[in-house]
């Protein structure tokens, strides 16, 4: 941005010079017969340079030229899987709530382990000791039998004739009863521990037993938050996506040449975006949710994923 500024400024200060140089030639033409340049980038080239000529027979502006975009993309099988799993108990005291989460999630990892999942491709995500409330209804009376509450009469509407214009007011008991109002309050339940954990599944077909294990082992304590699946290189993806994207851009540029009616020039500007690691996320619910029995097992299917390039591309048009 700051460089076409720059250009802008430049083609001000030219095509000052310029204007003064054509005004002095004109001035002076009477007196030579060879008239003014034929146009005013002949001036610029001898103020400026040929290259200031060639700026403004060409344009200056940032959006002259053939603007197109082009996509790509490219599938492959997904060979990571992302767990997020963890423990949530809710106690008395925080340290009985502590308590079971630690042992619900040294059962769970223990699990982990024996499905040949590494130290390195676990980490905990979130651990968190939180008051748990809960909001209950309270009605509250008070009993109004003894009060006195001056009430206006309803027969005296305005001031009697002759009278000094205060309307008369009059003392009447309720009857006994109670006033009652209903208020919302906040009760501590108990304490809640959190222990969330990120897992790498690389052996994707072990999925299903690693989720049935955890729930196995921590109880009704185990929390199955999603499941993700990746690629974890791909590169070679990546780069059949950007090839299919450069031809399709290359396709696109030539046909807005030929319907337009000019000839594309050279490839001034390119820039890439997308080309990420791709990922799919899914919920795990429990089978009992589904109608399934307790004893059959959780599938879970990995699927294909796509990586997706895309290009920008400016073209110039030829003279």
């Amino acid at each position: 941005m700051f460089r076409a500024v720059i250009q802008g400024k430049k083609m001000l200060v030219l095509l000052g010079a310029a204007l003064v140089l054509l005004l002095v030639v004109a001035c002076s033409s009477d007196d030579n017969d060879g008239g003014t340049p034929g146009n005013i980038a002949e001036l610029l080239s001898a103020v400026g340079g040929p290259e200031a000529a060639q700026s403004l027979r060409s344009g200056s502006g940032v959006n002259t030229g053939i603007w197109v975009n082009g996509t790509g993309k490219a599938t492959g099988d997904s060979d990571l899987g992302i767990l997020s799993l963890g423990v949530e108990a809710l106690a008395d005291t925080a340290s009985e709530a502590r308590g079971m989460a630690a042992g619900a999630i040294d059962a769970t990892i223990a699990v982990l382990k024996a499905n040949n999942i590494e130290d390195r491709d676990m980490q905990t995500s979130q651990f968190s000791i939180n008051p748990r409330y809960n909001t209950q209804e309270i009605t509250r009376c008070t009993d109004n039998s003894n009060e006195l509450e001056p009430v206006a009469n309803p027969s005296l509407g305005r001031p009697a004739p002759g009278s000094t214009g205060v309307v008369e007011m009059i003392a009447i008991q309720e009857e006994k009863g109670s006033e009652c109002r209903v208020e919302f309050e906040r009760v501590l339940v108990g304490y809640q521990v959190t222990n969330t954990l990120n897992i790498k599944v690389r052996d994707l077909d072990n999925m299903g037993n690693i989720i049935d294990g955890a729930t196995e082992a921590a109880g009704n304590l185990v929390r199955i938050n999603r499941v993700s699946f990746a690629i974890e290189d791909t590169k070679s993806l990546q780069i059949e996506a950007r090839e299919e994207a450069i031809a399709d851009l290359l396709t696109k540029a030539n046909a807005m040449a030929e319907l337009a009616g000019v000839e594309l020039g050279k490839l001034v500007f390119l820039a890439e975006s997308g080309g990420g690691v791709p990922q799919s996320f899914a919920r795990v619910e429990s089978a009992a949710a589904f109608g399934f029995g307790a004893d059959q097992a959780t599938s879970i299917l990995a699927g294909e994923l796509d990586v997706n390039v895309s290009v920008q591309g400016v073209f110039a048009i030829a003279p």
